[in-house]
């Protein structure tokens, strides 16, 4: 063969077999871009069912959250979020079946999954039922049982096994990619200079999905952490809502108790006093006795006065005040209860906000935080009060129940005594609960001053360490005034003589409690009254259709078929000139709204001296 012939032969060989290796070298380009292809899209189905799983937790999550929020307020708007998670569950299971069809391990986590998620969703609509029937002890039980949160936890270790499934296969899957695009990088360098510029703009495009791709799994992780993040902080507020029931029900049920006890103390006070009247000039020893007795009786109404403090039932007079003049007034009485061994600081804030409390109340929930600070430092020590004004925002409010978000004015009572810990701490406004020795306290002391502040409209904070002392802080509503702050008000003296009446007023005595009906009347006939007794509204109403001169009208506020609000407005309809005076035990929504006393109205609640009996119905007559 010619040299020429050899040439050409050679170079349609070297042709021949350039593109030969041209068209291997395609060949395994291809065939690698189609493997990364497959991969990158497996990868992506990867995460489309790790998204199914997180929307099917947080639905789950928002359903369960719906229905408490429901449970809590019985506002009708939580179930809203909790309507659209049961309504969209279906859809993403059903989603998620179709998703892993191809995986028969994954498709039977999902067939196991789909009857517990029918139970959890059971057990959500039936508590809403009970919430919606107004049993409220039904629905709460339903939650306390754990039913629900047993299968929350299976579902949550079920989703996690899934995730776990698929995670691995994302890895695998990942592993595959990255074998393919080795391959097409020996491809590209085999092709040469023409290949070059498309295999760098594959390598380029093979990059920028890569980072798509991480990009997106970084994305998934920090979606992952935040919703850790928000079990926590359900967690925590799960456990502020269960001390919140758990106080709600203890003052549900001191504030059922409280009436019927002051009725019994009513007649007992009632008595002691007229008896102690009648024996004014017998013996010493009688009058001793009734004393001793009467003694008694007032320790029980104080005991009972804390008890719906705690249950945030008592009646509050709130009037504007100046913080920084109360404490400066309060502060020679704390002085005298800490003793000489404390010393007393007290820190005021300048340009303090004005707030809206009852004041009286204010003084004794100050006096009490002082002598527990007292009993916390027996060797001494230093109390400090200290004002200032300050914001709670709405992370403290998502983070503390039953906290509005808004401007207040703070009154913190620090001490440097002996502290509390943890576990005393979660107990400390639990009624009835002190860790002092048998007989130096009743436990009711914090447990009336967080009722006191609650039904203001406050918040209380406790920050204690074992022997570094304790601060309790009390926030109260700032008050925009349009009045100048109230001035603390000087003791009314006491007078030597009780107050009396003359025969000609007429006074309606209404009760629908017998002995104290008669105790009552026979208290107001010994101040010179006339009387007349109803044992109920509609009796009452009879009468003061036949008497047009009845003067003053004394009624119980909680009475069968029709209560002392509404008595007094049908009776002041038919006497424009009646005056009514309320008595009661126990107050209730109706004279009283918010935990504040209706305006103008008048109210002396039981046990109630005699003396207090006749100032009250004096005043009530005398004015104008």
């Amino acid at each position: 063969m010619s040299p020429t012939r050899k040439l050409v032969a050679s170079g349609l060989f070297g042709i021949a077999l350039g593109f030969a290796v041209l068209a291997l070298a395609s060949y395994v380009a291809l065939r690698a871009e189609l493997q990364r292809r497959e991969a990158g899209a497996w990868l992506r189905h990867t995460i489309q069912v790790q998204n199914d799983l997180y929307q099917l937790y947080g639905l789950l999550q928002a359903a369960e959250s719906g229905q408490r929020g429901f449970i809590i307020t019985q506002d009708e708007r939580y179930l809203d979020a909790s309507s659209e998670a049961t309504r969209k569950l279906p859809a993403v299971v059903d989603r998620l079946s179709e998703r892993v069809r191809d995986n028969p391990k994954q498709l039977a986590i999902v067939a196991e999954m789909r009857p517990l998620l029918g139970e959890r969703v059971e057990i959500i609509n039936e508590a809403i039922a009970d919430t919606r029937a107004r049993r409220l002890d039904e629905a709460v039980q339903i939650v306390k049982s754990g039913r629900g949160k047993a299968l929350m936890d299976r579902l949550h270790a079920i989703i996690d096994t899934m995730n776990e499934n698929e995670q691995n296969l994302f890895d695998a899957r990942e592993r595959e990619l990255n074998a393919a695009g080795g391959e097409f990088d020996a491809a590209v360098w085999a092709i040469g200079g023409i290949i070059f510029a498309l295999a760098a703009f594959s390598f380029l495009n093979a990059q920028k999905q890569m980072n798509a791709l991480q990009t997106s799994r970084d994305s998934l992780k920090t979606a992952y952490d935040q919703l850790i993040g928000e079990t926590t902080r359900r967690e925590a507020l799960e456990s502020q809502l269960r001390q919140s029931q758990k106080l709600e029900a203890l003052g549900h049920l001191t504030g059922g108790i409280a009436h019927d006890f002051n009725n019994m103390l009513g007649v007992i006070v009632a008595s002691l006093h007229l008896l102690r009247r009648k024996l004014a000039n017998s013996s010493d020893d009688y009058i001793q006795l009734i004393d001793s007795a009467m003694d008694g009786a007032d320790r029980a109404a104080a005991m009972v006065r804390r008890l719906l403090a705690f249950s945030r039932r008592q009646p509050l007079s709130p009037r504007p005040l100046d913080p920084n003049k109360f404490v400066s007034s309060v502060s020679d009485m704390v002085r005298r209860a800490l003793g000489e061994k404390i010393e007393l600081e007290t820190v005021l804030a300048g340009g303090l906000w004005a707030t809206k409390i009852d004041q009286h109340e204010l003084e004794s929930a100050i006096v009490n935080l002082a002598v527990n600070a007292r009993d916390a430092m027996p060797d001494g020590g230093k109390l400090t009060i200290e004002t200032a004004n300050c914001y709670l925002d709405d992370a403290y409010a998502s983070e503390n129940m039953e906290v509005n978000p808004g401007q207040y004015v703070m009154i913190a009572v620090t001490d440097t005594g002996q502290g509390m810990p943890p576990e005393v701490l979660s107990q400390a406004f639990d009624p009835f609960f002190t860790t002092k020795p048998a007989g130096k306290g009743t436990g009711l002391g914090l447990s009336q001053v967080h009722g006191f502040v609650k039904q203001s409209g406050g918040q209380v904070k406790i920050y204690s360490e074992p022997g570094r002392g304790t601060c309790i802080k009390l926030y109260l509503p700032r008050f925009n005034q349009v009045e100048p702050p109230a001035e603390l008000p000087l003791p009314r003296p006491r007078p030597l003589e009780l107050p009396l009446g003359r025969p000609e007023e007429l006074v309606l005595i209404v009760e629908d409690d017998d002995t104290a009906r008669r105790v009552t009347a026979q208290g107001v006939r010994e101040l010179g009254y006339s009387v007349l007794e109803a044992e109920n509204g509609r009796a009452a109403i009879d009468i003061i259709r036949r008497r047009a001169d009845i003067a003053l009208m004394v009624t119980d506020v909680v009475m069968p078929d029709m209560d002392g609000a509404r008595l007094a407005r049908e009776a002041v309809f038919r006497r424009h000139s009646l005056r009514v005076l309320f008595i009661t035990g126990y107050t209730r929504n109706a004279i009283v709204h918010n935990g504040v006393l209706d305006k103008d109205v008048k109210l002396l609640t039981k046990p109630f001296t005699l003396e207090q009996l006749a100032m009250k119905m004096r005043d009530i007559l005398d004015s104008k």
